[in-house]
């Protein structure tokens, strides 16, 4: 599925580019889109008291969209293996010539009561969970972020407030990313450009919850972010300048 939009101001850094934040807005959108036309998007789920939840999200910036550009973004289903179901993402230029972003995600599907992951061999069909991707944008699937060796620097405490929770009752995915990179960039309102960036979401943070959120250097030009509540890790990021 391929969308056309116009980057907007509010989706835009101080340097004009597009900010990690607003790209998981896009794509998390057009993902429930196109689920929604293969069959297995919310309305479905939400039949069986299920939801997509995403887990893992990997993304390479060529070249950043920058403020006022128009650009395609294009999504599409990439099977499933175990527990996990996977979609990546290219950012495009309007022309369709070159590509600004790539990204490849991991998918679960949990019950909203029990908050049990489901398989999603019960919500798609055979040939859809065994889908062998014609493309990629990223080959490699989304890995478990290693945690750094030495010792994490406490940055903040922030707590879940309305802004940050979705119609799925928790804090959405896209707000992790924004608190990650509050976290970088207290003394900095000009960021350098982020070149690429993988979030893994690990447990769910809900309205009020508070989450402590902890840094690390771990390569000369990226840094690693994690929150944890109640010393239980809730998201880890791995940013790339």
């Amino acid at each position: 599925m391929k969308q056309s939009r116009t980057i907007a101001c509010y989706e835009a850094d101080a340097a004009k580019n597009l900010k990690p934040f607003a790209f998981l807005n896009f794509v998390q959108e057009l993902a429930n889109l196109d689920a929604l036309n293969l069959g297995f998007g919310y309305d479905q789920l939400i039949e069986k008291e299920s939801i997509w939840v995403l887990s893992r999200i990997k993304a390479v910036c060529v070249r950043p969209p920058v403020w006022r550009e128009r650009v395609v973004i294009d999504t599409w289903h990439k099977g499933s293996d175990g527990i996990f179901s996977f979609r990546d993402f290219l950012i495009l230029t309007a022309d369709e010539k070159e590509v600004l972003v790539r990204a490849t995600s991991s998918w679960l599907i949990i019950h909203t009561k029990t908050r049990r992951i489901q398989r999603p061999q019960h919500f798609f069909g055979p040939a859809a969970v065994q889908q062998q991707p014609l493309r990629h944008a990223l080959e490699k699937p989304c890995e478990k972020i290693p945690v750094p060796s030495h010792e994490l620097v406490f940055a903040e405490t922030r707590e879940v407030r309305y802004s940050d929770t979705d119609m799925n009752a928790h804090m959405n995915s896209a707000k992790y990313m924004e608190w990650a990179m509050d976290c970088l960039h207290k003394k900095q309102p000009v960021p350098q450009t982020t070149t690429s960036f993988q979030i893994n979401f690990n447990a769910e943070a809900r309205f009020a919850q508070s989450v402590d959120l902890f840094t690390a250097a771990v390569e000369p030009q990226s840094r690693y972010v994690e929150g944890k509540r109640n010393g239980d890790s809730i998201f880890q990021a791995l940013i790339t300048s």
